[in-house]
């Protein structure tokens, strides 16, 4: 199985010895061929003087790779970035952006930042540690221990009837 780069340079070598787009298809790498119609894009390149075998610029809408890569970097610069500022940035749209860090990152909001949805194995291994920590402590000190924590939940609301 040939990469299409290598695919491209036979065709470039076929090209220069006035090989035919439909000589060059019909020789081409067996069942991995490039289609006939990339196989004619090509040979009409290489016959225009085109000296690359690289992939050509196309207008139109970025690959999604592309795209995911823009929004994995924007995420990483700051993680509390709202999808609509997100959108914004990259020029998507707002589904999209939500796709991509949904299904291809695997990241969902928590406490308003973005965060991989599945902890990595050091995360995981401190939070063991850091339970295990505090577990031996309060074997150790016992209720002593539990009085010295100290949690947070934000601010609390009050209603007033």
């Amino acid at each position: 199985m040939f990469s299409k780069q290598e695919q491209r340079s036979w065709i470039k070598i076929e090209c220069a010895r006035g090989r035919t787009a439909r000589q060059c298809h019909q020789e081409a790498c067996g069942d991995s061929a490039l289609p006939y119609r990339t196989v004619a894009r090509w040979v009409k390149a290489f016959n225009e003087g085109q000296q690359t075998v690289a992939d050509m610029h196309r207008a139109g809408r970025p690959s999604v790779s592309e795209e995911v890569h823009t929004v994995a970097a924007l995420v990483d610069i700051d993680r509390s970035q709202t999808i609509r500022e997100l959108a914004h940035e990259t020029g998507l749209a707002h589904t999209t952006v939500l796709r991509i860090l949904k299904e291809r990152l695997g990241m969902r909001k928590i406490a308003s930042r973005w965060v991989p949805h599945e902890l990595t194995e050091m995360q995981k291994w401190m939070r063991y540690d850091a339970a295990q920590t505090h577990l031996d402590r309060y074997e150790s000190e016992g209720e002593a221990f539990l009085r010295r924590i100290v949690t947070l939940d934000g601010p609390h609301r009050t209603s007033q009837n």
